[in-house]
């Protein structure tokens, strides 16, 4: 019968791709490791990891088995929260993955609060692309997610928070800086300045901004900037370059001078739904609750309800 320790060694070579590697992160040898996994083998029939590749990846049956050993791992743990969480205090550990074009803008408003009235919990934070996020609540190494939805991926339960509408964000001297709407239609493509594609900021922005102008001499366009983060966007239109839109909670962090270069775009406004993310049901669920309610308190009212005149960006095709 397979035991609780075997299945903890089978995550562990997945996750890390490595025999050695696995060993060291559940304290014991690789010999013992590498012989647990065998007795694996045998007694299920099925060779379960391809030794011959490096790093160690899983055979396809292998990764059946491994997707329904992170299963049943968290269902062994879950019986320790139902405990938990029938205590008074609340207390545990909260694993949170967070997507950059929303950590540092939406973290201060609600992780000060929460810390402060829960002594006994702790939260571990990692700022991650949202293809990250969803591979490791698959791999039981997040709790909890904070993505742009709709996500449509298999097993990720999405729980919307709220809504964020785009803004245009637009460099002084450019031609579109003395409107005071856009629309798509507006933007060239060429002018954009917009994050890399694994950001899934990049893609809503692309729906949006398809453009209607044709695109301009090449000679005409002194800067093409790709960006690993909104700041840097954001630093380089400030700079006197380029245009790009903004999320509300991005724009409404911009200093005095440059709040000048913020404007409205025209019905239907794009939008941005703002979820958090799960996979699984039942685990940590005080705990998720408590989150929720923290992240809606620090969350301007107005962002809280979809308006009729906004338009939500699929996330999916980000």
């Amino acid at each position: 019968m397979l035991t609780a320790s075997q299945l903890e060694y089978l995550v562990a070579v997945d996750r890390y791709g490595s025999f050695s590697k696995a060993a060291e992160q559940c304290f014991v040898t690789q010999p013992t490791l590498s012989m647990q996994i065998q007795k694996m083998e045998a007694e299920l029939g099925v060779s379960l990891f391809d030794r011959g590749r490096k790093p160690v990846q899983a055979t396809p049956l292998g990764q059946l088995v491994i997707e329904r050993a992170y299963r049943a791992l968290q269902e062994f743990k879950a019986i320790a929260e139902v405990v938990r969480e029938q205590q008074e205090t609340l207390s545990g550990e909260l694993r949170l993955g967070i997507i950059p074009t929303l950590g540092p803008y939406l973290l201060p408003r609600f992780i000060p609060d929460l810390l402060a009235r829960y002594a006994g919990v702790r939260v571990t934070v990692r700022e991650m692309l949202v293809a990250d996020i969803i591979s490791d609540l698959r791999r039981d190494m997040l709790d909890v997610g904070i993505a742009a939805t709709p996500l449509g991926e298999k097993g990720i339960l999405e729980s919307p928070l709220f809504y964020e509408p785009f803004y245009g964000f637009v460099s002084a001297g450019h031609r579109l800086v003395d409107r005071t709407s856009l629309s798509a239609g507006d933007f060239v493509p060429d002018e954009m300045i917009l994050l890399d594609s694994g950001h899934c900021l990049h893609g809503q922005v692309s729906q949006v901004c398809l453009g209607t102008l044709e695109t301009r001499d090449e000679k005409a366009v002194r800067l093409r900037f790709v960006g690993g983060s909104l700041e840097g966007l954001i630093r380089i239109v400030e700079s006197g370059h380029g245009v790009t839109l903004l999320p509300e909670l991005a724009a409404m962090t911009l200093p005095a001078p440059s709040r000048g270069l913020v404007r409205s775009l025209q019905p239907p406004v794009p939008a941005r739904q703002v979820s958090m993310i799960t996979h699984g049901e039942g685990i940590k669920t005080r705990l998720l609750e408590v989150l929720r309610q923290s992240i809606l308190n620090g969350i301007p009212r107005e962002l809280k309800k979809k308006k009729k005149t906004w338009r939500i960006i699929d996330a999916k095709t980000a």
